[in-house]
């Protein structure tokens, strides 16, 4: 399969090409053939739950389970075996929602899902957050795909929920149902994307209408146009904080690109060069020579190094492929098998490394193969539309 160049647009220098292709290529393989089947293995419990972690080993961690994570394996398993890219994900989906149901989802969820479950499926935190509920509409939406005819209403229900319990004066959604401070636009982010998937999903354009409402949001508080970054940090009526608002995370920004240009496709509205922004703002936080995003960064202060998780990468890679930039696509995947793949991980991967390039120990998270998921599946979708 060769790339050659988005229609309407001159064919690509075939070397580049080439190289793009070998590198995509190597990320598919890798993440279907060997991180698929062993999160499918190790990161499953014999009741059809999800594992928070694995070990440097493959073994899983035993502990506490966020139910975001178990929502996100949900819709990664799915939409890997709709793409069929791992057919038997479809059962390990349907497996890992029956138990989510069972588990964290009480009343076909009148109040959404709760925050956090034992090993044992026992309840380890009742708190609602938003985060939390974005993830059950997306886990929803895939398997509304997949034919449950109870995920429409569980995601219906929650909707119902946010609606009554956190819709804000000010526009969009308290952070949990205790109310939290400070504000953030990360559970927006996602709720942004949940509510595209749910819309695809049903075609209900009342969802679409929610998306659009939360997209108006992030181009009137989120994004600073006039400083060229992505704001995380409010007060309850949408206002800065002080000294904390100034706190930029590279990789949401790079993350809004993919979302930005889902919903020009979905809806059909155009945002100008508001991705291309978006990239290149994310891109300038890069350190000179270094491929990879930093964590966080302060607007004003350029660090001369930095401490980098794997999942800004995948975000960048996935903003580099919408958005042609097939060079830089490749550099970072070559990149990632140089390091966060580096050596016989067998679908493992380091998570992070600190400020002297050195690994960080610990557990490999869960919550990380759904990020790899969109990246491989962008990658996979720029190429065949090149291809027609």
């Amino acid at each position: 399969m060769i790339c050659t160049g988005a229609p309407g647009q001159a064919p690509v220098d075939g070397g580049k090409t080439m190289r793009f292709e070998a590198a995509a290529k190597r990320l598919e393989d890798w993440f279907v053939t060997r991180a698929l089947p062993l999160w499918a293995e190790a990161g499953i419990d014999a009741a059809g739950g999800f594992y928070e972690s694995l070990d440097s080993a493959g073994a899983p961690v035993p502990g506490r389970r966020r139910v975001r994570v178990q929502c996100r394996q949900i819709y990664t398993f799915s939409e890997a075996a709709r793409r069929g890219w791992f057919p038997r994900g479809e059962a390990i989906a349907a497996a890992g929602f029956d138990r989510l149901l069972a588990t964290a989802v009480p009343n076909d969820g009148a109040r959404g899902c709760v925050h956090a479950l034992h090993d044992d499926g026992g309840v380890d935190q009742h708190l609602r957050d938003l985060y939390d509920q974005a993830f059950l509409i997306l886990a929803c939406a895939a398997r509304i795909k997949a034919g449950d005819k109870r995920a429409l209403t569980i995601a219906n229900n929650t909707l119902s929920f946010l609606d009554r319990e956190f819709a804000s004066p000010f526009g969009g959604f308290r952070e949990n149902d205790r109310g939290g401070h400070p504000r953030r636009q990360n559970p927006h982010m996602h709720l942004f994307e949940a509510l595209l998937a749910l819309a695809s999903a049903t075609g209900d354009a009342a969802v679409l209408d929610r998306a659009h409402a939360v997209e108006a949001l992030f181009r009137a508080k989120f994004y600073d146009a006039k400083a060229g970054a992505l704001r995380e940090f409010f007060n309850d009526d949408w206002s800065l904080i002080e000294t904390v608002s100034d706190r930029v995370e590279p990789g949401h920004m790079a993350e809004w690109v993919a979302l930005i240009d889902r919903y020009e496709r979905q809806t059909g509205e155009k945002r100008g060069g508001l991705k291309k922004t978006l990239y290149q703002g994310a891109d300038a936080w890069r350190i000179p020579g270094d491929p990879f995003l930093p964590n966080q960064v302060m607007m004003n202060a350029r660090p001369a190094k930095a401490s980098r998780r794997l999942w800004p990468q995948t975000e960048l890679l996935r903003a580099a492929s919408i958005l042609g930039q097939e060079a830089d696509a490749a550099t970072i995947i070559v990149s990632l098998f140089e390091t966060y793949f580096a050596g016989d991980k067998s679908g493992l991967w380091t998570d992070e490394f600190d400020a002297a390039g050195e690994p960080v120990p610990g557990p490999v998270p869960a919550s990380i193969l759904y990020h790899l998921y969109e990246a491989a599946a962008v990658i996979a979708d720029a190429c065949e539309e090149r291809r027609q």
